[in-house]
Order: structure tokens, then sequence, then C-alpha cells
């Protein structure tokens, strides 16, 4: 039987959106208890063993990276999950409300709302854990700072990311996460052997089963040592670097974003 998300009357209703954005926010919330409480100890635990061994710098933010890039992508993978299920799905097409409404209301829940919970928390949890070492072994690991500007780059790095996830979420019945992820690995696959393939066509009567031409070797060699590549070069791969920062900030996520709700609109369950 074909359904579509049922869109309500009007475009955006605040009320409407706050109580949907409350139930997003509030569901599975005995799972997310458990998880919280799960990575409490496994922190506790592994910071102690840690500074037993004599610590780390980097202690904390090894693990705040992996609780928000691995958790916030099964989070964002997760998102449309009772959408793909029959007996869900149709009390979730027919909730009052608009799809931008529906669709606002996940993105929030996976992107910003994920990040800044993950944020305080991991602050609250890394206090608590250092405190504690602090206690029993009289030092800790450097205190956790949320305000750090490599933590602030990996957050918003975050949330340009999760939107793949996200879109995933709609795509894939089932399995999205390890679906999703098998995706992105299949494109960076592709693109290291598109840029492969563009060096040998450019190259390709100077390689050798043996490597470059030694002629060729030898200029790079002299280019590179009075700094005459960079001089030749930098210009391109300056511009090649601004272009993929501009797609990676600006139109990754938008595109992202578009495609899942335009999947969403038709999605069948």
């Amino acid at each position: 039987m074909e359904k579509t998300v049922k869109q309500g009357t009007g475009l955006f209703n605040p009320r409407r959106f706050l109580l949907l954005l409350r139930r997003d926010f509030s569901n599975g919330y005995q799972s997310v208890l458990i998880a919280m409480a799960t990575v409490s100890i496994i922190i506790i635990l592994t910071s102690a063993f840690s500074v037993m061994l004599g610590g780390s710098g980097e202690f904390h933010t090894a693990r705040f990276t992996g609780l928000l890039f691995i958790g916030g992508y099964i989070v964002s993978s997760l998102a449309f999950k009772e959408l793909h299920q029959p007996d869900r799905s149709y009390f979730y097409c027919t909730l009052p409300g608009s799809l931008v409404e529906k669709f606002s209301s996940k993105l929030l829940v996976t992107s910003l709302g994920y990040a800044l919970g993950t944020l305080i928390f991991y602050t609250i949890l890394g206090a608590a854990s250092e405190g504690i070492n602090r206690l029993i072994f009289d030092r800790s690991h450097y205190f956790f700072n949320p305000l750090d500007t490599d933590i602030l780059l990996m957050t918003a790095a975050y949330l340009v990311t999760q939107s793949v996830f996200l879109t995933g979420s709609v795509y894939f019945r089932k399995l999205a996460f390890i679906k999703t992820t098998l995706i992105v690995n299949v494109a960076a696959i592709a693109l290291g052997l598109i840029i492969a393939l563009t060096f040998y066509l450019i190259f390709r009567e100077h390689i050798h089963p043996g490597g470059l031409d030694p002629r060729i070797q030898t200029i790079f060699n002299k280019l590179g040592h009075t700094g005459q590549i960079e001089a030749e070069l930098g210009g391109v791969v300056n511009t090649f670097l601004s272009l993929l920062k501009i797609l990676f900030l600006y139109v990754l996520a938008p595109v992202c974003w578009l495609i899942s709700y335009f999947r969403l609109s038709e999605t069948e369950v």
C-alpha cells in the first residue's frame, strides 16, 4: 500500500513544529539514557587507566571525536527509521505537520541538537572523570574544553557531513548506516581513481614499470628544490582547494537536504 507523508495544513506552523520537535527529541529517550550511562562508565574507566599509564594530552579530544562523528552518524541514519516500519509508518505519516516541519524537526535534532547535546554531555563527563582521577591519583588529563578551536571545527564538520547519513536514512529501509558508509567509501575510492587516472593521462608517456622517467623525476626534484614548482602550480592548487572548500562548506549539506526532502515527499511505505 502506498502512502506519502501527510503534509497537513499550511507549510509551517510554529506550535505544530514545536510539538514535532518535542516528539523527536523525546523519542527513544530510554535508549539514549542507557547509551549515555554506558559511555560514561567507559570514559571514566579508560581515563583512569590512561592516567595510571602516564596520560595523554589528546585523550578527551579523541573520545569526543568518536562520540560526535560515529554516534552522530548512527543517530542520523536512524532518523527516519519509523518511516520504513510497516507497523509505525502509518502513524508517522498521519502526524499533524507539513513535510517541511517533519523534515526540519529531524534535521534539527540530528544535527545541531545532537552536536550541542554531545558538547554539553562530554564537558560534564570529562570534568567528572578528571575530578575522579585527581582525587584518586592526584593527577589528571587536560580538562576538556568545548570552546577549543579544534573542537569547534570538528563540530562544524559534523554539522556538514551528517547530512549525508540523514539522506541515507530516507533512502534505505534497513542498515542505513552501513549502506551509507559503504557508498561514501566507494565514492572516495572512485575520486582517488579519477585523480590517479588524470595524472596517468598527463604523464603516461613518461611512466615506466619502475616509476617516472628519470629525466622527468629530475625536473620535479629540481623544481621542488628551487621553489619553482610552488610558483608554477601554487595558483592552480590554491584554486582547486578553495573550490573543494566551497563545495564542502556551502554545497554538500544543502544538496543532501534537498535530496532528502524530495525523496521524503515521494516515499512509499
